[in-house]
């Protein structure tokens, strides 16, 4: 699999775990709530910003180069 095939993966399991997590623990207040959708949010909006493609190898290199 591709990177940018994992990222949205990996985000999706993160906020659904953080969701069942948020109901599981029956949360009442809307600062609660609050809190979970930014635990759910953040991590990855960060996990996307930070997480870049692999530098290019060698091999590539000399391909893009032949085309």
């Amino acid at each position: 699999m591709q990177i940018a095939s994992i990222q949205p993966i990996i985000a999706t399991l993160w906020m659904s775990a953080v969701s069942i997590a948020g109901i599981a623990l029956k949360l009442d207040s809307f600062s609660s709530w609050t809190v979970l959708a930014a635990a759910a949010v953040v991590p990855p909006l960060v996990m996307v910003w930070r997480w870049n493609d692999p530098r290019q190898t060698l091999s590539e290199t000399i391909q893009d180069a032949l085309r």
